[in-house]
């Protein structure tokens, strides 16, 4: 009898575990379907980044969990890794003009130890950056001599995995190499980019591959100039509203040493938001594009005045030459 009623508690456990089961991942399955058809959208046309940084930061976690049961969303975890590694490397930004900051007031305990924690944040935005491109290699492969077969959906993650791959190498960089990212993962990212249309998708494409030229002229076709090249993929984003080659143009531009260029690139962006509106389907791209663009002008804006760039004041400089005002001609208050 006592064996009959063990055997009965055991299966009437085994069926409630599987009970549980069985509803976790039916409740993965709907969490995944809502995510990448509703939810992910809808975030795409807004235009709050700290909201879509609270979502991307807190969601990706559960929604990941459900892989336990299920299989591992890799399209939806490129896109989230992705907007989190923005977020972190926004952070770093600010404790960078921390840094700038307490180093002119001669802080230097605080000066070293905003240095320190912005090299943390580098890092964590990498390691969330490489995880983005893990899961788009998951997805359709490694980027390489030949291109995946994809529809146009598809485009958008795989175009959204190489970014964060290239971002993956370049926020380790900043980072000390705290992550490990492989190098060799900047140029997969360049030539998985040639399997899509640049037009269709703003001038990243061409973007991409023209960073790589001005880093390495000596890779560029005859007859080609780089940097004319990232101008054109400006061009594009603008025409489109998703400016992210201009936010691309600026960052390339900011390593180049060469003020003017920089200078030059940043009211173009500053010129292009007001002439132009954000794409309705991806504004919070083109709001993202914007606050990296920013943020470079904030700390040029902080290396020379101690504070960042003014409200409304992105594509102005500290040193820009006011427009003299027109002279009165006192007669024309006294008339003829």
């Amino acid at each position: 009898m006592k064996q009959i009623f063990k055997a009965l508690i055991v299966a009437s456990t085994l069926v409630a575990v599987s009970g549980c089961s069985s509803i976790y991942r039916t409740t993965g399955w709907f969490a995944y379907d809502y995510s990448e058809t509703y939810a992910m959208p809808y975030v795409m046309k807004t235009d709050d980044t700290q909201m879509g940084c609270a979502m991307s930061e807190a969601m990706t976690p559960m929604l990941l969990s459900f892989s336990e049961l299920t299989w591992s969303p890799d399209r939806l975890a490129t896109t989230m890794y992705m907007q989190a590694g923005a977020c972190a490397e926004a952070e770093a930004g600010e404790e960078g003009l921390t840094y700038l900051r307490a180093y002119k007031a001669q802080n230097i305990a605080e000066a070293k130890d905003s240095r320190i924690r912005q090299k943390r944040l580098f890092a964590l935005a990498a390691s969330r950056q490489y995880k983005g491109y893990q899961h788009m290699v998951a997805e359709f492969g490694e980027p390489g001599e030949t291109c995946p077969d994809m529809d146009q959906d598809e485009e958008f993650f795989w175009m959204l995995g190489l970014v964060s791959g290239l971002q993956a190498v370049m926020s380790d960089v900043r980072g000390q190499g705290e992550v490990g990212v492989p190098k060799d993962i900047a140029m997969k990212s360049v030539r998985g980019s040639q399997c899509i249309d640049a037009k269709r998708w703003w001038g990243i494409p061409k973007a991409m591959q023209a960073a790589v030229w001005t880093m390495m002229p000596d890779n560029a076709p005859d007859g080609v100039d780089p940097w004319e090249e990232l101008k054109q993929a400006s061009l594009i984003a603008g025409d489109a509203g998703v400016r992210l080659a201009q936010a691309v143009e600026v960052v390339i531009a900011d390593g180049s040493g060469n003020e003017e260029r920089l200078r030059d690139a940043i009211r173009r962006h500053a010129q292009s938001i007001k002439t132009k509106s954000p794409s309705k389907e991806y504004r919070m791209l083109d709001v993202v594009a914007t606050q990296q663009v920013l943020a470079v002008s904030d700390r040029l804006w902080t290396e020379a005045t101690g504070s960042r760039t003014p409200v409304g004041g992105l594509g102005t400089f500290w040193d820009d030459v006011a427009p003299e005002a027109e002279a009165l001609d006192i007669d024309d208050l006294l008339g003829d």
